[in-house]
C-alpha cells in the first residue's frame, strides 16, 4: 500500500532524541511500503534539522550527514502542486496548518493512507476516512536510538 508520511515521522529518523518504536518500525518498512510526501517535505525537513542544530541537539556535522541521508531516502516526492484552495479549505475544515493541510491533500487525493504522529492532523485523516497509522505522542517515554540511514 501506498502511505503519505509527514515529518513528525520521517525527522526523528535523524533525531535520536525523537526516535520512538514506532518511527523505527516505519524506517524499517521503508523498501516494503511506498511512502509519499508533498515538496513541502524537503523544506520541513532542512528547517527541522536546522532547528536542531541551533538548539545544540545536533551538531553542524550531524545536520549535514542528516540532509544528505533524507536526500536518498526512498520516499517518492508529489511531483504536482497542490491547489491552494484545496489546501485552504482542508486547514480551515480541521483546524490545521497549511503545511500539515498539504499531507492530507496529496493523501486524499491520491487515495493513500498517513502515518504521522501528529495528533490534529491524525484527527483530521481520521474525519476525512483515510487508512491511517498513528501512535500518538505515548511512545515519548521510550528508549531512542540514533538512525544510521
Amino acid at each position: 500500500m501506498s502511505y503519505v508520511v509527514d515529518c513528525s515521522v520521517t525527522l526523528p529518523w535523524f533525531l535520536e532524541d525523537e526516535r520512538t518504536k514506532f518511527t523505527d518500525q516505519i524506517l524499517n518498512a521503508i523498501h516494503e511500503a511506498e511512502y509519499w510526501v508533498p515538496s513541502i517535505w524537503r523544506l520541513e525537513m532542512v528547517n527541522g534539522l536546522l532547528m536542531a542544530e541551533r538548539r545544540r541537539r545536533i551538531d553542524k556535522a550531524r545536520r549535514i550527514e542528516s540532509v544528505d541521508q533524507a536526500a536518498r531516502l526512498n520516499v517518492r516526492v508529489d511531483p504536482t502542486q497542490p491547489s491552494m484552495t484545496a489546501v485552504a479549505n482542508l486547514a480551515d475544515r480541521h483546524g490545521l496548518t497549511a503545511y500539515d493541510a498539504a499531507y492530507l491533500e496529496l493523501a486524499m487525493r491520491q487515495k493513500f493512507g498517513l502515518i504521522t504522529q501528529d495528533h490534529d492532523l491524525a484527527r483530521a485523516a481520521d474525519l476525512e476516512g483515510l487508512p491511517l497509522q498513528s501512535p500518538g505522542r505515548s511512545g515519548a517515554a521510550q528508549k531512542r536510538r540514533r538512525y544510521n540511514v
